[in-house]
């Protein structure tokens, strides 16, 4: 977030300058920050939208780099091909007006640079996975630990010997989990947020608040929070997979 090529500053600027060099306005921004790299575009929740056509017409997508798009070839290709085929714009910074992927020449250079962003990728989830078990076996694990777990030392202020499951988060996961399973139609997570607000259960920030013996500031469950709670890495027992941050936006092309 802070590093001065990748900031949303930085990214934002680059993705106006790439729309004003093809004449295009811009109508709507797709800013998935902290967003996994390994997400598919599609099931983004901001940009997902736009590419299942849920956020009304829109003549094409601008991206700071080809890697914002996706973080590996499919998905690159996926989107690219998407909007050759419905013959929308396709802009990044530092490409000379918007991509045309039937040209080979251009098809080649875009499937490079995705090739690029997906090795980039590949490099740091392998040194994340390397550190992560360096650290735990140092009884030393990065951040806090994930809704409905919780570290267990042996000795007071000591390192970190193993994680278990927190008796009642957990028990609070399970039950919602069970709820939305039995009735997806009518049970979500916005009816479930909604439940565990009214009966005063506190919410992830607050239960990691307590649990480390500081003030709890009286949030609320959120829909979305829920969501991802239920389906984190952590959650279902996954690697987790490194971090993306990228911005990008859906214009209106000049007349």
């Amino acid at each position: 977030m802070k590093l001065a090529t990748s900031s949303p500053e930085r990214q934002r600027e680059n993705v106006r300058t790439a729309a004003a060099s093809v004449g295009a306005h811009i109508i709507g921004w797709a800013d998935d920050w902290e967003v996994s790299g390994a997400t598919d575009p599609v099931s983004r929740p901001k940009l997902g939208p736009w590419l299942r056509d849920e956020k009304g017409p829109y003549d094409g997508l601008v991206a700071a780099a080809v890697d914002r798009l996706g973080r590996n070839v499919v998905d690159c290709l996926n989107t690219g091909h998407k909007m050759r085929d419905e013959k929308k714009m396709l802009v990044t910074y530092g490409h000379d007006g918007p991509w045309e992927l039937d040209d080979p020449a251009d098809e080649n250079r875009f499937t490079m640079d995705a090739w690029g962003a997906q090795m980039e990728l590949r490099a740091i989830q392998r040194r994340n996975r390397d550190a992560t078990i360096k650290i735990r076996a140092a009884g030393r694990p990065k951040g806090k630990p994930s809704y409905g777990f919780q570290y267990v030392r042996k000795v007071m202020g000591g390192k970190v010997d193993h994680v278990e499951l927190h008796p009642h988060a957990s028990e609070v996961l399970r039950d919602v989990a069970r709820r939305i399973l039995a009735d997806p139609e009518n049970v979500t997570s916005s009816s479930e947020a909604a439940r565990l607000n009214r009966a005063g259960e506190a919410s992830p920030a607050d239960h990691l608040a307590t649990m480390y013996g500081k003030p709890s500031g009286g949030r609320p469950w959120a829909p979305q929070s829920l969501r991802n709670i239920l389906i984190s890495e952590a959650t279902l027992g996954r690697p987790h997979p490194a971090p993306s941050r990228m911005s990008t936006a859906c214009t209106r092309g000049a007349p």
